[in-house]
């Protein structure tokens, strides 16, 4: 039989590091201890198409443990062929938690190569907690056999011609597509609020799995937070009834930079719940990008996808919308971007974008019969040129997103397009959350008629006589828009994670571009309801 390969065949860990204890403030306001860190590898260089990623393993003194996917980057040359990859953003906060102080961390690798993902063979040391307390690691103690021992992170691919062919039956084999919007409104009592949706579909594969005892049965979380006490609660009761659960949130939502009780819980009950780190730790100047996709996939059979994050209790009630999608053809595209979000290798896929259906990854590779790649920014600029007498945007947060025209290979930006549009005669209307649409620091939440600079994009639209509407709520300046869509023509759809702009390029994010005019009336509807329940304003 061939021997599986591993990682430790083509990078291996060289060298480490952890810099002085800082204290830091969270969410809560809370002051914790933080350290600095990386770890360095030497990779060899079989091609230019590669990648290594981190598992981070912090086991805490209550018996859980922290995971953390962690990408590398190239930074120097070894000799000889290999070359020096590393990365410094390990989320370390050895002692305050609700787990308690660390015990040890370890960590695994993952390469790509092939096409394929490999893990490493074992566990490596990174560090104690006397390690802590002394300020510095030794690097000679990679291999030290306490800790060396045999890595259970596996990775998954899907079929690319599986994908490929349940992407033909979404635009080819459906009537009517199996896709129903949900609305929050601020109100998680209401009938229609998605939180029962949810909790409908995990009871729904809790009785497939008592009906099918011996089967797998499983529920996957991919969303930014999900700091929910009843989504918990029944996640829990899930894992407890034999249902395979597991979650990948951001770092900072699932770490002890900000532990919540709901995680807390959710690890004691043996749900791993991964966090992905895009940013460095307690430094804001080298960026804010984040895992920011928001759906679950429930027994590959059916796809919650959403611009909210499972905190309804935060933020007085958003105004949000999400996407249910029944059908497994649907759940294998997400499936895709799922497994590449947790440290597989993403299917390339061949796309038409003009087609009915596509589904867009911000780290996916598509191509489509004029160009050899295609991205969620491109996506968006093409529907807005596309746009032939109407375009409604309803927008958290907007700023100068680029993107390439599949039609004239030209690159602009989002606020340059929508201008352009109205220029040639289409309506636009742009519905934004006016408490993100200025510089300065917020007023008082009384103080209404508080005068800050609008940030430059809106200036811009607001200098071009756009029609364009700044959303409050009626007692304070607060907004509740956490929205991320546009309608185009009354028929087409963009919507989901992706906020329009230059973070989200770097983020974990998904956008959907569904041409359904039954779907389209329903996003026009909510943002006419939005724009008569909310104070509007324009500076």
């Amino acid at each position: 039989m061939k021997r599986k390969a591993a990682a430790e065949e083509f990078a291996h860990p060289s060298y480490k590091w952890i810099g002085e204890r800082r204290i830091v403030k969270n969410m809560q306001n809370w002051q914790i201890s933080n350290f600095p860190g990386g770890i360095g590898f030497s990779f060899y260089n079989y091609s230019p198409e590669k990648a290594l990623k981190v598992v981070l393993k912090v086991y805490r003194e209550d018996g859980t443990t922290e995971f953390y996917i962690i990408n590398t980057y190239y930074c120097g040359e070894w000799g000889d062929n290999w070359q020096k990859w590393q990365t410094h953003q390990l989320p370390l906060f050895p002692y305050e938690s609700c787990h308690g102080r660390i015990k040890y961390i370890k960590f695994s690798y993952i390469i790509h190569k092939d096409g394929k993902s490999i893990p490493s063979q074992y566990d490596y040391k990174f560090a104690t907690l006397d390690d802590f307390h002394r300020g510095w690691l030794d690097i000679s103690d990679f291999h030290e056999p306490y800790f060396k021992t045999k890595n259970d992170y596996i990775t998954y691919e899907l079929n690319r011609e599986e994908i490929r062919q349940a992407l033909h039956k979404v635009n080819n084999g459906y009537n009517d597509l199996p896709i129903r919007p949900f609305f929050t409104r601020g109100n998680t009592w209401d009938p229609g609020h998605p939180i029962h949706e949810i909790h409908r579909h995990i009871d729904w594969v809790i009785e497939r799995k008592r009906n099918d005892p011996k089967g797998r049965h499983f529920i996957q979380i991919a969303v930014f937070d999900f700091d929910n006490y009843h989504v918990a609660e029944h996640l829990i009761y899930a894992k407890k009834n034999g249902v395979e659960v597991e979650c990948i949130g951001d770092w900072a939502s699932v770490s002890s930079m900000n532990c919540t009780e709901n995680i807390a819980k959710m690890r004691h009950a043996g749900i791993p719940v991964y966090g992905v780190v895009h940013n460095t730790p307690c430094n804001l100047s080298e960026g804010i990008s984040s895992m920011h996709t928001k759906f679950i996939i429930f027994d590959g059979e059916m796809v919650h996808s959403s611009s909210y994050n499972l905190h309804f209790h935060l933020w007085g009630g958003n105004w949000e919308n999400g996407l249910v999608y029944y059908s497994r053809d649907f759940a294998l595209l997400y499936s895709n971007i799922y497994h590449a979000i947790r440290g597989g290798v993403i299917q390339r896929l061949h796309v038409n974008p003009q087609e009915r259906y596509n589904l867009y990854y911000s780290f996916g590779s598509y191509y489509t019969p004029h160009r050899d790649y295609y991205r969620p920014q491109d996506a968006i600029i093409t529907e807005i040129e596309n746009a032939g007498h109407s375009i409604i945007v309803v927008m958290f947060d907007m700023d100068y997103l680029t993107g390439i025209s599949y039609h004239n290979g030209h690159e602009t930006d989002v606020v340059t397009a929508l201008i352009n549009a109205r220029n040639r005669g289409v309506r636009v209307r742009i519905i934004l959350n006016g408490m993100l649409a200025h510089t300065q620091p917020l007023p008082e939440p009384w103080d209404k008629d508080f005068r800050r600079t609008l940030k430059d994009s809106v200036k811009r639209l607001k200098d071009a006589w756009m029609e364009c509407v700044l959303v409050y709520y009626r007692e304070s300046i607060y907004s509740p828009l956490h929205h991320k869509f546009a309608v185009f023509d009354g028929y087409t759809v963009i919507t989901e994670s992706f906020n329009w702009y230059e973070s989200s390029i770097y983020s974990d994010e998904v956008l959907s571009v569904i041409r359904d005019e039954r779907v389209a009336m329903e996003f026009i509807n909510e943002a006419d309801r939005l724009c008569q329940s909310f104070r509007l304003g324009w500076e």
